[in-house]
């Protein structure tokens, strides 16, 4: 893990930063540093004390990550996918639920609707794949964001293997992926307040600072917000409690934290038309720069700063303790702890969908005077499946079983936990196809 090595005496860390801060502060607007090659500093511990105040580090990765490939689609998928978009569009749950893409371990479902220029969308919970239709043109084949918790559980280098395989199975591509965007992160703790840092500390070239909260809360703050370079510095824990991403927990565990400490984020944004000036175009060259991103952000982009009042100079500012802390982090990811479980499928917790069962449990049981768990469960399936049979009947012409096996599917198509549609396999390199004579059946059986 990170160099437990001792701490640089604090008069050797100002001097060593003090003939540089000058050069910190470029005109705005400014991108960072596009020398981008110096190598990440391995000085930053685990944890210490600076003084009274004390410094964690759990984690640092990639929070989100999005990859570009140039070719074209396969005819035939584009055929494909264009029959299972239209299915996607229906209005009959048989055959929307049957817009979905199989490769491998992972059951996409196809979007209704494109983005922008890009025809397709497949979603599942490790990539959302965005497909362009037609030949030619100077438009990516594929447009993919790597979603934050696939990052979590498996190194880049397999994530891009295994990406490659499946954009090389719906088109003819190069497969050299072109990085669009990368976010990069460091999750620490600190008894610093940092919601009592005020607005002058920072020191930056991004042409807006905003700060935000919650219920009266400082949650954190936000700079350049949508410039080709933005950063941000707010409670993850916080926002986990709306995002869900709880499997962060189990990693910082594992890294010491007690499970209840607010943990604090700093994020760097870079965006591609930064990356080209740091020599960045794909992927490969992306993996050998990442400690020179976050050094070219920390020091000459945003810092953090202690004010001087009696020195106009802002570059001339000391570093305050944060700053000299997340500034001396090493970027080594092939050692940092991966979650253990995860699934390509976007499912709820089973926690979850618990505690909307018995939160409707106890709604029916009190209207119906009941007190015993076993006889408020069988009464409720029975009275629920006897009202869903009489609506079946009345409202939609159709059987209780006939409209399950439709929900069912249309819950397997969302969540990406079962195939749905039935194949044929014409060769080992052909998406698997959806039968003629099952799509010619449901044409005919709707009188198309």
């Amino acid at each position: 893990m990170h160099h437990r090595g001792k701490r640089k005496a604090a008069s050797n860390h100002e001097k060593s930063h003090g003939d540089a801060a000058g050069r910190r502060d470029g005109p705005q607007g400014r991108p960072p540093d596009a020398a981008g090659d110096a190598p990440p500093s391995n000085t930053a511990s685990h944890g210490y004390r600076e003084g009274k105040q004390e410094y964690r580090l759990l984690r640092v990765g990639v929070d989100s990550l999005y990859l570009s490939y140039y070719g074209d689609l396969l005819p035939d998928v584009d055929s494909e996918l264009a029959q299972r978009k239209y299915y996607a569009q229906s209005v009959y749950p048989d055959e929307k639920a049957q817009a979905q893409w199989v490769i491998g371990d992972h059951v996409f479902e196809i979007s209704d609707r494109g983005q922008q220029r890009f025809s397709f969308i497949l979603q599942d919970n490790s990539y959302r794949i965005c497909l362009r239709s037609g030949q030619g043109g100077k438009l990516p084949l594929a447009y993919v964001q790597v979603s934050s918790e696939l990052l979590a559980h498996k190194l880049l280098e397999a994530v891009a293997d295994e990406l490659g395989q499946i954009i090389g199975e719906l088109g003819e591509t190069d497969g050299i992926p072109v990085v669009s965007r990368i976010d990069l992160y460091a999750d620490f703790q600190t008894d610093a307040d940092i919601g009592a840092i005020s607005r002058e500390a920072w020191v930056t070239q991004a042409s807006g600072i905003d700060t935000y909260s919650r219920g009266g809360k400082f949650t954190g703050w936000v700079f350049g917000a949508g410039a080709a370079f933005s950063a941000r510095l707010y409670d993850k824990t916080l926002e986990i409690e709306k995002s869900h991403k709880t499997y962060f927990h189990e990693l910082w565990k594992r890294s010491g934290w007690d499970g209840s400490s607010t943990v604090w984020r700093l994020e760097f944004q870079f965006r591609r038309e930064l990356l080209t000036r740091f020599r960045i175009a794909t992927y490969r060259q992306l993996r050998e720069k990442l400690g020179g991103l976050w050094l070219s952000a920390v020091n000459s982009w945003l810092r953090l700063t202690v004010p001087d009042p009696k020195d106009s100079n802002r570059a001339r500012w000391p570093l305050h303790p944060i700053w000299e802390y997340l500034g001396e982090i090493r970027w080594r990811l092939d050692d940092e702890p991966l979650t253990r479980f995860y699934t390509p499928a976007r499912v709820p917790s089973l926690e979850r969908l618990y505690r909307m069962h018995m939160a409707l449990l106890t709604s029916y049981m009190a209207v119906k005077g009941l007190r015993l768990y076993g006889e408020g469960s069988i009464r409720l399936m029975e009275d629920a499946r006897a009202w869903h049979e009489e609506w079946c009947f009345e409202r939609l012409d159709t059987g209780f079983d006939d409209w399950l096996h439709q929900k069912l599917s249309l819950k397997a198509r969302q969540f990406n936990t079962r195939k749905n549609v039935r194949t044929v396999r014409h060769d080992a390199t052909t998406p698997d196809k959806v039968e003629k004579n099952a799509s010619d059946y449901y044409k005919n059986s709707r009188g198309e």
